[in-house]
């Protein structure tokens, strides 16, 4: 038995009222999105997520409960498939970017992350569920 397609998952951490984003280059485009990254083989989601915020932030988390999962969309980042899952999380500490992530982190109000028109529309929609149960 097979998984999703480019199962891809994602951690979303309001601090004191601000958004965690993360601003990459996905195919030559300038986006921001939450830290988070692909499950490999034989890892679950979850344990995914753990270690993926681990590598991009040096935080370790707690998963709060799964806020979306939209199903496998065509991404207009790479022209292909992938199935994002998106969870609210909790950490403590400063987020340290490790010198090999080609990420920057910051902190943003939801309504500057939402205003930068630079969060794909799945992001917008976990980030408001979010919001939602906050």
């Amino acid at each position: 038995m097979t998984g999703p397609k480019n199962l891809r998952v994602y951690g979303l951490w309001l601090c004191a009222g601000r958004i965690l984003i993360a601003a990459e280059t996905v195919a030559g485009r300038a986006v921001w999105k939450f830290p988070g990254g692909g499950v490999e083989r034989d890892e679950t989601p979850e344990a995914a997520l753990v270690r993926e915020y681990r590598e991009e932030t040096g935080l370790v988390i707690q998963l709060a409960g799964l806020l979306h999962a939209p199903g496998t969309l065509h991404s207009p980042w790479i022209n292909g498939p992938y199935t994002p899952l998106y969870y609210a999380i909790e950490a403590d500490g400063e987020p340290v970017v490790p010198d090999h992530e080609p990420i920057e982190v910051m902190f943003l109000t939801p309504g500057e992350a939402l205003a930068g028109k630079r969060l794909a529309d799945p992001e917008i929609e976990a980030l408001r569920r979010l919001l939602d149960g906050s």
